[in-house]
């Protein structure tokens, strides 16, 4: 995997605000991706489990370590990271596993990370229309692709799919332009989805085919299922006073912890964000990914 577009983490000083980080401290990253928020965690003392389900995106994290903490050896960053490949579905199962149990902080930073977006052969990016329709995060483990989605759910399946991210009315017209389109040839390439998002109308300072192909890579790795699964295991990992922080960049995935959040305050928690932190200006401008991004915080009490 080309790691010339390495994944800038967000948030990262208010992430470091709310961990409150010390030496020794355990904390688990639950979507480890380039490692951008575990190697801050590391240069504070903090020892870390690392959670990624992506194999490519594994091995840019533990080079990623080794390049950002040179003045750590091997010994010492084996001590302080742990690095293991899984789904954060199962958190509980890796922690109890890895013998980490009883943390002082986890973060959950959701989405996919640059690398895999500008990866010229994943499809989990418009840019490279040539590209198989993938989007798997994991294609060992996983069956179905997103071409396979496309050409075999039905049509009202096809409508739930798109109307977590779109209108009722956009949702209709791409539905009808998938039907068409398979009706003549099956999808394969991001090109051929390119092509039916094009009916679309485009927002302000989205693509046309962005929702579209944000709603796809959703459900083809159960993101919001697994996210619903993982938040009552994480939650259970915490020490008291131990801290849960989730990066979100879509209204679906914010809503779902938001609910959480106000669900588990009624048993012995306490949120710390009424409002959902948001990057400031100088961030969105070096970082224009960070833009839809907002943390929540949630203590253990």
């Amino acid at each position: 995997m080309n790691k010339g577009n390495l994944h800038e983490p967000v948030l990262v000083h208010e992430v470091i605000e709310y961990l409150h980080i010390e030496n020794q401290a355990r904390y688990i990253d639950a979507t480890l991706g380039t490692a951008g928020h575990s190697i801050e965690i590391i240069k504070r003392g903090g020892v870390i489990l690392g959670i990624e389900e992506d194999p490519e995106m594994l091995k840019v994290a533990n080079e990623s370590v080794k390049e950002a903490c040179p003045a750590l050896n091997q010994t010492v960053q084996g001590q302080q990271s742990t690095f293991v490949k899984g789904n954060f579905r199962d958190i509980d199962t890796i922690a109890k596993t890895q013998n980490f149990e009883s943390v002082d902080g986890i973060i959950f930073d959701l989405g996919v990370s640059n690398p895999q977006l500008t990866s010229s052969s994943r499809g989990f990016s418009f840019a490279h229309p040539n590209s198989d329709l993938d989007m798997r995060l994991d294609p060992d483990a996983q069956g179905l692709k997103a071409s396979d989605l496309l050409n075999l759910l039905r049509e009202d399946q096809l409508q739930v799919l798109f109307g977590k991210v779109l209108d009722w009315q956009d949702s209709r017209k791409l539905v009808k332009g998938i039907l068409l389109f398979r009706s003549t040839k099956a999808f394969k390439t991001t090109g051929d989805f390119l092509q039916v998002c094009r009916s679309l109308k485009g927002k302000a300072v989205l693509h046309n085919a962005t929702l579209p192909f944000l709603a796809l890579r959703m459900t083809v790795n159960s993101e919001l299922e697994n996210l619903s699964e993982a938040l009552p295991k994480a939650y259970s990992l915490l020490r008291k006073g131990g801290r849960l922080l989730v990066i979100s960049f879509h209204s679906g995935e914010d809503a779902l912890v938001k609910k959480y959040f106000r669900e588990i305050e009624d048993n012995g928690a306490r949120i710390l964000t009424k409002k959902p932190i948001t990057p400031g200006q100088k961030e969105i401008e070096s970082n224009p990914r960070s833009r839809s991004a907002k943390m929540r915080v949630l203590e253990k009490i």
